[in-house]
């Protein structure tokens, strides 16, 4: 994945206009995310929520949890390789499996996953995303994220707007909903999940660069909401 310069404009950008209420939420790591958007250095919930960074001058701060067991990386490893999976990545506290397998390859291999999970490592659990099978542990998700950043300054009170693509960010976007915010569904894998949807990762830039240009002007909740509907669906 390579970030282009006017995508990190655009959120340096933001991230002024909103007095730094924008957040990074990704199941990679923090610090992942600091070299794929560099220079850009925000606020940043990584690892499905594992891991935080409540502002750009902050230390991460991760949730305390062991290790995934070296036996179960291992048979991770091996299933990977024996279902012709591809990329295993370990992440240290996740590992991710990435692969271009059809639907009941995944599944099948999701399952046995699953089973070695629940003999080995039953605080772990498997999180299904786009071509790619996470496991990381069961109680951390990107809506657990989320609600730390709501909790705190500059975040609470404020109307959170969540942008997601994938079955990951469902759980972020229950829980933007919790904070009386809006899910922004980007694409055909989750349409219908959120509450205004855009067809394509195209049109989701330009409701960032109006947003921005709204916030630029000092707009007000109702006006934010007139942007997005203008730029997106129902």
């Amino acid at each position: 994945m390579v970030v282009g310069w006017p995508l990190l404009a655009l959120l340096d950008g933001l991230n002024r206009a909103s007095a730094g209420c924008l957040a990074l939420v990704s199941g990679r790591a923090i610090a992942s995310l600091d070299r794929l958007f560099t220079p850009f250095r925000g606020v940043a919930v990584g690892l499905h929520g594992l891991e935080v960074r409540f502002a750009p001058d902050q230390p991460i701060q991760r949730r305390p949890v062991d290790p995934l067991p070296p036996a179960l990386v291992d048979i991770v490893a091996g299933l990977a390789s024996r279902h012709r999976a591809g990329l295993v990545e370990d992440k240290g506290f996740a590992v991710a499996v990435h692969h271009r397998l059809p639907a009941p390859a995944m599944q099948a291999l999701r399952r046995e996953l699953l089973s070695a999970c629940t003999r080995l490592a039953p605080a772990w659990t498997v999180l299904r995303g786009r071509q790619v099978l996470e496991i990381k542990p069961a109680g951390t998700t990107k809506a657990s994220g989320v609600d730390a950043l709501m909790a705190r300054v500059p975040f609470r009170g404020t109307l959170p707007i969540a942008f997601g693509d994938d079955v990951t960010d469902l759980d972020m976007f229950e829980a933007i909903r919790r904070h009386a915010g809006v899910a922004v569904a980007v694409g055909p894998r989750i349409a219908g999940a959120g509450d205004l949807q855009v067809e394509a990762p195209e049109e989701s830039l330009a409701l960032l660069q109006a947003l921005r240009e709204a916030l630029d002007e000092g707009a007000d909740e109702r006006r934010i909401d007139e942007v997005l509907r203008q730029h997106a669906h129902a």
